[in-house]
């Protein structure tokens, strides 16, 4: 690879009797230079490989779907293993006798009892796929699987100048069995509201989140949020969040339908 032009003006013919000390500080200067360029480089490229999330690769024309993208074999997943990561979780004890989290990804395993857990409910509800195809519209799809409660699925989907939301909720519990569709919608929206919600997307760092299931607790609920584009697609799963701005995208998909939902029931 060819680096740039020092930043060192040239020399002059005339003045090239400098002291020895100089020509060796300007030496080390772009070796030191030449390093950190590289660092970054191999920086840049390790971090493109480690949040890779290019649709190509998800790509199957193999899977069985109706004409609506939905699967037609129930064991179908919903989601690639890729972006469901193994995750081990440590309790460390601080001095304080308090205890703080640490969590690692176990390189080459999956967490299909997830996978299978959340394909189950969006079978159920009888949603399409999102990573199996390139699409000429851009899509975010968040799942909530609250443990007693009915789970329910927002979608988002913006084409050209059109905003559609989709929702829908299931007779049974996130925690247990998925029961039947109860209630399914659709509203047309603006695109002052589409950019609203790009713009709690934008904040919750949507794109760039960690992979796999974060979650230290059993009952609780699941957060899964899924976005899709003509290049990309993307699933993270948050536990029971509260506050923040993850929570912020997902609740305010929420606030654009007519459920009426309490604020304890936000969990």
């Amino acid at each position: 690879m060819r680096l740039p032009p020092s930043d060192f003006p040239a020399e002059n013919p005339r003045t090239q009797t400098r002291p020895f000390h100089t020509l060796t500080v300007r030496h080390n200067m772009n070796k030191t230079l030449r390093q950190i360029l590289s660092i970054g480089i191999l920086t840049l490229f390790l971090t493109q490989i480690g949040f890779s999330q290019s649709i190509e690769k998800f790509v199957d024309s193999t899977i069985k779907v109706d004409s609506l993208n939905v699967p037609t074999d129930l064991n179908q997943p919903y989601f690639p293993k890729e972006m469901f990561p193994e995750v081990s979780t440590d309790w460390i004890k601080k001095n304080d006798s308090s205890y703080t989290i640490k969590t690692k990804t176990i390189k080459g395993t999956y967490d299909e009892f997830v996978v299978d857990w959340y394909s189950k409910h969006l079978h159920a509800m009888k949603e399409p796929l999102l990573f199996n195809r390139k699409i000429d519209k851009e899509i975010y799809r968040f799942t909530w699987l609250r443990t007693f409660d009915k789970p329910m699925t927002f979608r988002f989907e913006k084409r050209n100048d059109r905003y559609i939301l989709y929702w829908k909720v299931l007779s049974g519990a996130g925690g247990y069995e998925p029961g039947e569709i109860e209630i399914e919608r659709l509203k047309i929206l603006t695109e002052k509201e589409w950019t609203e919600f790009i713009q709690l997307i934008g904040k919750s760092d949507f794109w760039n989140m960690d992979l796999g299931r974060s979650s230290i607790g059993t009952d609780g609920s699941e957060w899964i949020m899924e976005g899709v584009n003509q290049t990309n697609y993307r699933v993270i799963s948050i536990w029971s969040p509260s506050k923040g701005n993850f929570y912020n995208a997902c609740n305010y998909l929420i606030s654009l339908t007519n459920l009426k939902i309490s604020e304890k029931k936000k969990y």
